[in-house]
């Protein structure tokens, strides 16, 4: 990954959902849970109700080859018995070009030239290369070339120098230049500063002596060019299953907190179209590679974003082996989760006592080796939501509930459930 990459990458999400669904017009009204926190991989348990999500969290730069800690299960602290499930929303942020380059000139439109914005999304616009050597010239022992010396820069461009040129008293060739460092310093960023790679024709001439300092040569500077990301930014977003609560604002919208902006426990998020683009409707995971089926001693399964962004997929999450599949629902003797990929929930097979834990579903977070310059200043958060409802049949089916139909694997998990009363 790129310096400026593993500054950019973003911790997890976490999103269990606990809240009250009221009695109206005749409908049942079922106990359930809410809560949300964001846990984010480029930087980053508090719940109101009682029913949690609780995970064990390693902070970790989305770095390719590496792995990061991420323990997560289910609590009940309250007093009855309930039925629980989990699933995801997906926001992975990438470069719009998948990590190509370019070289423009400053008068290109839209410009190469990047003008420092603060806390700049780079949504849809050219984005800066940055240059991350340049901050280390002083220290490297280069000098900067005073503009009496150089022609031809453009605004903000800066010539540093280091060494003379030598020329050997015998044969006349010359046997050491003075080293170039050549970039775009962009103006109002803040310390340490921000550079964008640059290039372009340099020249000197009037040497002078041999051994005089490069920085008193007279030096020409044409043709400058600037490197960028064409396109900048942009989002790709994926909901597995949808919500049967409200949403973040109270409304119902099949989303947990995609559509919504906030802070949970200190971390600020923005998720609302205006950003992110348009939200597409729900999308349970359905290949293979996606879904957990309780491998012993876990398994490695792909998450849907950077599949659907790249045809890729690099971004993995590590399952525990306390998962079984539907098939195996009949003989599953010990609590387990089953993935359901008619409506994207991961649920329990059991019914949650009062102080009692759920296995861990989540154990680990795995970025691939394989990584290319696509994943290049990527970001990712994976919201875990989770909701909980009342151990009867009528939360399970009603409308107001959980709405499970008796169709498909749905039917097989909610009788399954329904033996659990």
């Amino acid at each position: 990954m790129k310096a400026q990459s593993k500054r950019k990458k973003k911790l997890l999400v976490a999103a269990a959902a606990l809240a009250l669904i009221a009695a109206s017009s005749g409908t049942f009204a079922w106990i359930t849970s809410r809560d949300a926190r964001i846990n984010r991989v480029d930087a980053a348990n508090t719940a109101n109700d009682t029913t949690k999500i609780y995970e064990k969290w390693i902070p970790a730069p989305l770095v390719a080859g590496t792995e990061t800690t991420k323990e997560v299960k289910v609590a009940n602290e309250g007093t009855a018995n309930v039925f629980v499930r989990v699933s995801y929303e997906e926001v992975l942020k990438h470069l719009a070009d998948k990590g190509e380059t370019k070289w423009g000139k400053s008068t290109d439109s839209p410009t190469p030239k990047y003008s420092y914005v603060a806390n700049d999304s780079g949504l849809g616009k050219n984005m800066p290369v940055i240059d991350s050597s340049a901050a280390d010239v002083v220290a490297n022992g280069f000098k900067q070339v005073p503009a009496a010396n150089v022609t031809g820069l453009e605004p903000d461009t800066e010539l540093w120098v280091k060494g003379a040129t030598m020329v050997h008293p015998v044969t006349g060739d010359t046997i050491a230049k003075p080293e170039v460092r050549f970039f775009h310093r962009v103006a109002g960023a803040p310390a340490p500063g921000m550079f964008q790679e640059t290039k372009a024709e340099i020249d000197y001439k009037n040497v002078g002596a041999d051994g005089t300092p490069a920085e008193d040569y007279t030096w020409t500077v044409k043709n400058t060019e600037y490197k960028f990301y064409e396109g900048g930014y942009t989002y790709k977003t994926v909901n597995w299953a949808k919500s049967s609560l409200p949403d973040e604002l109270g409304n119902k919208t099949d989303y947990s907190l995609l559509g919504t902006s906030g802070t949970r426990h200190l971390v600020d998020y923005d998720y609302t179209t205006g950003v992110v683009g348009a939200l597409n409707g729900v999308q349970p995971a359905v290949l293979s590679d996606q879904i957990p089926t309780g491998t012993a001693g876990g398994s490695k399964n792909g998450v849907q974003a950077d599949t659907f962004a790249f045809t890729k997929s690099m971004i993995r999450i590590g399952y525990s082996e306390d998962i079984t599949t539907v098939a195996g629902l009949a003989t599953t003797t010990t609590p387990k989760w089953v993935y359901n990929k008619d409506d994207g929930w991961f649920y329990y097979t059991e019914a949650l006592k009062p102080s009692a834990e759920t296995p861990d579903l989540l154990k680990k977070l795995h970025f691939d080796s394989g990584m290319g310059k696509e994943y290049d200043n990527a970001s990712y958060d994976l919201v875990v939501k989770m909701e909980a409802i009342q151990t009867t049949k009528e939360a399970l089916t009603d409308a107001s509930g959980w709405g499970m139909p008796s169709t498909g694997d749905t039917a097989t998990i909610l009788a399954h459930l329904e033996g659990k009363i």
